[in-house]
C-alpha cells in the first residue's frame, strides 16, 4: 500500500510540476528567446522569424527578450544562467561564441555554459560606406589609413562580433590602423554611417545590399570568397586583398544541462523550420544561406572554430 501511494504521487509530480514535465508534455507554457543585440539589427529579425515560426510548431508562444550590452555577453550571460527546462533559449552567432572568449574575459564559458539547438543562416558581410563618404573602393580606404594612420573611422557592433573581425581582418591584411568605434549592435552604426560620422563598417549582406539598392548606403566590397548573387557587380575585398574571406553564422542555444529529450524537440523544429518554402524565401532575400545543423553537429561546429579563431587571434597578437 505505501509503495503505490508513493508511485501515485510520483505520478502526480510529474504531471503537475512543469519543471519535471516529460518530453512529450514539454512545452506547457510561454518560451522566451533572448536576443542579445539591438531591436532591428540583423540578429534581432532573424531571431523575430524564428520565434514566430517555432511558435507554430511547438504549439506556444516564443517570446523574444532583447537584453543588451558587452557586445552581446550580457544576454548570453543571463542564459547561461537561466532554469535548463527548455522555457529559455537564445540566439547567437560563431563570433560570439568561438571568437569573444579570444577576446576578452567573459562571465561563462561558451564551451561548457551552453547547449547547442540547432544552426540558423550562415552569411558573408558587406563593406559598407556613406553615399557621400569620398571612398568607392578597399584601396581607396587603405590608401586613405596608410596616408593619415588613425584617420578613417571604423564602425563595429561590439568587440567580439563579426564586423570588429572583419575590420580587424581589413587592418592586419592591409597593414594599416583604423580609428575603430564600438557600438551595441549594428543597427546604431549603420545610422551614423549614413549619417557621415563613420567612414566604413561591415554589415551582412541581408541588410547592407537592400540599403544600398535603395540608394541609402553605398556598398564597395563583399567578404565572400566569390562575388554575391545578390550584388554581382560588387567586387570581393579580396580581390584587393587575396586571401581575405569571412563568413559568419547565427544558431539557436540554450543553458547547460537540458533534456536531451527536449534538445531534440527543439533541434528537430529548427531543422524543420529550414526546410519550408518561406524560410527559404526569407533567408534568399536576406542575403542568407541556410544552415542546416543539429544540435551535435552545432556543439562540435563550435568547438572546432573555437580551436581556429583562437590561433587566428594569437597569430594577429603576435604582428
Amino acid at each position: 500500500m505505501i509503495r503505490n501511494t508513493l508511485i501515485t504521487a510520483a505520478l502526480l509530480g510529474l504531471i503537475t510540476n512543469p519543471g519535471i514535465a516529460t518530453a512529450e508534455q514539454w512545452p506547457t507554457q510561454a518560451i522566451r528567446m533572448i536576443v542579445p543585440f539591438s531591436a532591428g539589427g540583423p540578429t534581432d529579425l532573424l531571431g523575430r522569424y524564428a520565434a514566430k515560426e517555432l511558435s507554430k510548431s511547438l504549439g506556444q508562444p516564443v517570446i523574444v527578450e532583447n537584453v543588451l550590452g558587452a557586445a552581446g555577453s550580457i544576454g548570453l550571460n543571463r542564459l547561461a544562467n537561466s532554469t535548463p527546462d527548455g522555457y529559455t533559449i537564445g540566439i547567437t552567432a560563431n563570433t560570439v561564441q568561438a571568437l569573444a572568449p579570444h577576446l576578452s574575459k567573459l562571465p561563462y564559458d561558451t564551451l561548457k555554459d551552453f547547449s547547442g539547438l540547432g544552426g540558423l543562416a550562415s552569411f558573408p558581410y558587406a563593406l559598407v560606406t556613406s553615399i557621400k563618404s569620398p571612398f568607392y573602393s578597399v584601396q581607396d580606404i587603405i590608401a586613405q589609413a596608410k596616408a593619415a594612420p588613425g584617420t578613417v573611422v571604423a564602425g563595429s557592433a561590439g568587440v567580439g562580433t563579426g564586423t570588429a573581425l572583419s575590420i580587424a581582418l581589413l587592418s592586419q591584411r592591409a597593414g594599416v590602423s583604423f580609428n575603430e568605434v564600438n557600438y551595441k549592435g549594428s543597427g546604431p552604426v549603420v545610422l551614423d554611417i549614413i549619417g557621415g560620422n563613420v567612414d566604413f563598417t561591415f554589415d551582412i549582406m541581408g541588410t547592407a545590399a537592400p540599403m544600398a539598392q535603395a540608394g541609402t548606403t553605398r556598398v564597395i566590397a563583399t567578404t565572400s570568397p566569390n562575388r554575391h548573387r545578390r550584388l554581382p557587380d560588387i567586387p570581393t575585398v579580396a580581390e584587393t586583398l587575396p586571401g581575405y574571406e569571412f563568413s559568419a553564422w547565427y544558431a539557436l542555444i540554450g543553458p547547460a544541462g537540458m533534456p536531451p529529450e527536449v534538445v531534440k524537440r527543439i533541434s528537430d523544429a529548427i531543422v524543420a523550420l529550414q526546410q519550408t518554402e518561406e524560410t527559404r524565401a526569407f533567408l534568399e532575400e536576406r542575403g542568407y544561406d541556410a544552415m542546416i545543423l543539429t544540435a551535435s553537429e552545432l556543439d562540435q561546429r563550435f568547438q572546432t572554430e573555437y580551436r581556429s579563431w583562437g590561433e587566428l587571434v594569437s597569430h594577429m597578437k603576435k604582428e
